[in-house]
């Protein structure tokens, strides 16, 4: 995927305004709309608007997403555009990063911040721990797996403002926190500080500013070794785009975790799908299947603990 990146929406209805807003903001261009009701709709959010026929006409040769939350209409599109041979995807998680690689039940964890987490493989009678990166002001998810499932919390976040939060808060007996970041070496690093909110990031990305903070960061091999654990039940990663160097580096080095929360921050890369699509190859080949997917956030466990779901 190169960063001319250009999609056909089918649907210009509520779903597909949402849907171009969000491709919007992660570098696609969404070329045209498709839709039934073409004939009646000259523009939609400025695009032309065309019948299945003119838009495989058109632009056969670009991906094709369905805009359709209805699953019957979904299905019944899938099948139209399956007669045509193009390449569409049925909603626009799955034109980022594919389907899941296994269906299971997942449950959402946290407030504000959520992540989805396969309850079955927690279990309150055990020692079970999570590592949890990113904190910001909201540690709701952090505290969802302590009072719930009885886990031991590591939570790392560096940013100046979190820092000085978490002095403040009296924290539940199995949260500890330390303002580490998370990254692919070991030391000092610049983060470009955001214009606004808490979206400090090591790459200069739409939402930094010129200024930039030291922040101390580390590999997730060595805070392991730090605090004695050679396993994790959970690694929470929600790091702003830190994520592209940290994550090749961990599966590298042979540290072991169960379930795995990330939030893709891959709008920083004009090359946002391939960058995107490239780590879940990743991951896969490492051993760990999607198992929900979100256009940011996604749920991944390891095949060695599939049969315990």
């Amino acid at each position: 995927m190169n960063k001319n990146q250009a999609v056909i929406l089918y649907g210009a209805g509520f779903r597909g305004a949402r849907n171009f807003e969000a491709l919007t903001a992660e570098n696609i261009r969404v070329e045209a709309f498709c839709d039934r009701d073409a004939e009646y709709i000259q523009l939609y959010r400025g695009c032309e608007v065309y019948n299945v026929q003119e838009a495989v006409k058109l632009y056969g040769k670009m991906p094709f997403i369905i805009s359709i939350d209805d699953k019957t209409a979904n299905d019944a599109v899938a099948e139209i555009l399956k007669e045509y041979d193009v390449e569409f995807y049925r909603n626009v998680a799955s034109f980022y990063q594919g389907n899941n690689d296994m269906e299971v039940q997942t449950s959402a964890c946290g407030k504000v911040a959520s992540f989805n987490i396969v309850e079955s493989l927690l279990k309150a009678d055990q020692d079970q721990v999570c590592f949890s990166f990113g904190v910001g002001f909201d540690y709701t998810f952090e505290e969802e797996l302590i009072e719930k499932y009885g886990l031991t919390v590591y939570a790392f976040d560096p940013t100046p403002e979190v820092m000085q939060n978490m002095c403040k808060q009296v924290l539940p007996d199995k949260l500890h926190y330390y303002p580490y970041g998370l990254s692919n070496e070991d030391g000092i690093k610049q983060f470009h500080k955001p214009k606004t909110g808490l979206d400090y990031s090591e790459y200069l990305a739409p939402w930094t500013a010129v200024d930039t903070i030291s922040a101390e960061m580390h590999r997730l091999k060595t805070l392991m070794d730090q605090f004695g654990y050679n396993h994790l039940d959970i690694l929470k990663m929600d790091i702003e785009g830190s994520e592209f160097l940290a994550l090749p580096e961990i599966l590298e080095s042979g540290v072991k975790f169960d379930q795995l929360c990330i939030e893709i921050h891959s709008r920083i890369f004009p090359d946002s799908v391939h960058k995107t699509r490239e780590l879940k190859n990743l991951l896969n080949k490492h051993g760990y299947l999607m198992v929900e997917n979100g256009i940011h956030e996604q749920t991944y466990v390891h095949k060695s603990v599939s049969d315990k779901i």
